[in-house]
């Protein structure tokens, strides 16, 4: 199965994101955007794992859960991977994010025990859309623009969730397969 681990966004924040999607829209570019039950921030994606790697993931994941603490976070502005001139991804920042780091970078260093390769370096995001190609460089540039200090709102990290990725013409569909709640 494909997977990864992820921390599930409040509803006021996938509200707030779908207007800035409505926003953007596809008029200056061909994008795929993020369906609103699927906004999220990725810790790690895990490729292809099996049923048993899966078990020893739950494992790491609920030592990790019980060693962070819920906290708060803001969701805003907007940015493009991998730069402005060539735009490939459109996510929105996550502010105070310390606290996702440091669970990000021991989801590292405990699944590289298990043989994962370690990412490149973590930055905590919320992918809003994938750009397939561009047709107004200029145009989609001072939309994005618009949107560069845009507040999605704030909200509460309460748990690390193990997801299940299933990919669909129209899609792809995430499964919570295990959900882990910080500590208070």
């Amino acid at each position: 199965m494909r997977a990864f681990i992820a921390i599930d966004v409040s509803e006021e924040v996938r509200d707030a994101i779908v207007k800035a999607q409505d926003f953007i829209g596809t008029k200056e570019a061909k994008i795929k955007f993020v369906e609103r039950e699927n906004l999220h921030i990725t810790l790690k994606f895990l490729g292809e794992i099996t049923q048993e790697q899966a078990e020893e993931i739950k494992k790491v994941l609920a030592e990790i859960a019980k060693r962070h603490k819920k906290h708060e976070v803001r969701v805003k502005g907007i940015g493009v991977f991998p730069n402005p001139n060539y735009v490939r991804v459109i996510w929105a920042g996550v502010e105070n994010d310390e606290g996702i780091k440091a669970i990000a970078q021991d989801i590292e260093r405990e699944l590289s025990k298990l043989g994962f390769k370690k990412d490149k370096e973590f930055v905590a995001h919320v992918t809003i859309g994938r750009v397939k190609f561009v047709k107004d460089k200029l145009g989609l540039a001072m939309k994005l623009k618009e949107l560069a200090n845009e507040d999605f709102g704030t909200f509460r990290v309460e748990a690390i969730e193990l997801k299940k990725s299933t990919l669909t013409p129209k899609g792809p569909i995430y499964e919570t397969l295990a959900r882990f709640e910080l500590s208070e």
